[in-house]
């Protein structure tokens, strides 16, 4: 009997030891498993973190792209200095630049450096910073952002393309613009037809280093945009259907610089009736005064010189080529001081005169575009700009290009 019972004692010990060795194995297990849990956790929302702060970077740098004004003269072989350059009156000196300067290193733009962080969120420690480059031989930006949550090492990319925006302009006024009366602007593009041969856009967008200034019903199809620092003046009921944001650095064009060679000289040209047919050329103008019922007809695409005066007034009918914005090019001589278009004509071209003050009154139509030192525009004709004319030469702020969007290593 007391055999019996000491054998059953060891069964109870020995099943005893092995439910304390089960249990502390469960709990080692359950342990383990929460410590993997916490971790699990840990590295998801340090990874949401990350993303966050990419997002947020990637909106940042998309109302940067929006705001820049790349100078006159941006070609693909500049456009990643000039970027830089913009980018730079932008934001340094901010609080999110801190010390850092932001420059063009090798090949990218880095912001706020290769290696420095602006912060998203103190708490949290999430951050963000991006890298700007260039796909080759091309005006498209490549902007990468990457996010960091602040907590471990997690970090997370975005990429997305950026394009020139396409916003036309109708009146460049380096200096000032002003517009009053019932002058007007809109756009068309001659690609599609000629104006009026549907509805008129809304891509008439002024520009100015300087104030820009409406009164009465002076109203602007697009956008209006002062120099830095500057503002839109508007007086009685003018108005403007889009945006009223300053540039964020001013736009410089160069003066006009006569060729050397291939140019004919047509010395003074004065007409006041008649008709002259004109072949298309590179041709130097002296004096140019157009009056009463004359009449210009430009049989192929020309480019013009204007040294010393432009004035063009009366019922005066000139018909491009094509009737194209681009097959009649004026460009102004420093020497051409004042130019003046009044009357009831119709004026097709880009004419780009940097250095010359230009006043158009009457009932003026004016197809293409105008960028002069100083605009004064009363005409009740209006300023249609042509959507097909390329950018200025800069002009361009940027846009993103939703169908690149990538998340990257």
């Amino acid at each position: 009997m007391r055999q019996l019972t000491t054998k059953r004692s060891g069964v109870v010990a020995l099943m005893a030891m092995m439910f304390l060795v089960v249990f502390a194995s469960l709990a080692v297990g359950f342990y383990a498993s929460s410590n993997t849990s916490a971790i699990v956790a840990s590295n998801e929302a340090s990874s949401e973190l990350a993303m966050a702060a990419g997002e947020s970077g990637m909106d940042f740098m998309r109302y940067q792209m929006a705001n820049i004004t790349l100078p006159y003269g941006t070609t693909p072989a500049n456009l990643l200095s000039n970027t830089a350059t913009v980018l730079g009156a932008q934001l340094n000196g901010t609080a999110n630049m801190g010390s850092s300067t932001i420059g063009l290193t090798g090949s990218a733009i880095n912001i706020p450096s290769a290696t420095g962080w602006i912060k998203v969120d103190p708490t949290t420690g999430a951050k963000f910073r991006a890298t700007i480059t260039q796909k080759p031989a091309t005006s498209t930006l490549i902007v990468t952002v990457r996010g960091a949550s602040g907590i471990g090492t997690m970090t997370r990319a975005i990429q997305m393309e950026f394009k020139p925006s396409t916003r036309s302009h109708s009146l460049i006024g380096i200096a000032s613009i002003t517009m009053s009366g019932a002058a007007f602007t809109d756009s068309y593009n001659s690609s599609k037809g000629a104006y009026g041969s549907s509805a008129p856009g809304r891509n008439g967008s002024i520009a100015s280093n300087g104030n820009i200034t409406l009164s009465n019903t002076a109203k602007v199809n697009g956008d209006a945009r002062p120099g830095f620092g500057r503002m839109v003046i508007l007086n009685d009921t003018a108005s403007v259907t889009g945006l009223k944001l300053s540039l964020s650095s001013p736009s410089i064009y160069p003066s006009v610089i006569l060729p050397a060679s291939g140019i004919t000289n047509l010395g003074d040209v004065v007409m006041n009736s008649g008709v002259q047919n004109v072949p298309g050329g590179t041709y130097l103008i002296r004096n140019l005064t157009l009056s009463g019922s004359a009449t210009i007809n430009w049989t192929g695409p020309v480019t013009l010189y204007i040294q010393n005066s432009y004035s063009v007034s009366g019922n005066v009918v000139i018909n491009a080529y094509q009737n194209n914005p681009k097959n009649r090019v004026i460009n102004f001589l420093p020497t051409c001081v004042t130019a003046t278009c009044t009357g009831t004509n119709t004026c097709v071209g880009d004419l780009y005169a940097p250095d010359t003050n230009f006043i158009v009154s009457g009932s003026v139509q004016k197809l293409g575009r105008i960028i002069a030192k100083t605009i004064n525009n009363s005409s009740s004709g209006g300023m249609h700009a042509d959507d097909a004319l390329p950018q200025p030469g800069g002009m361009d702020s940027y846009e993103p290009v939703p169908s690149t969007y990538d998340e990257i290593k």
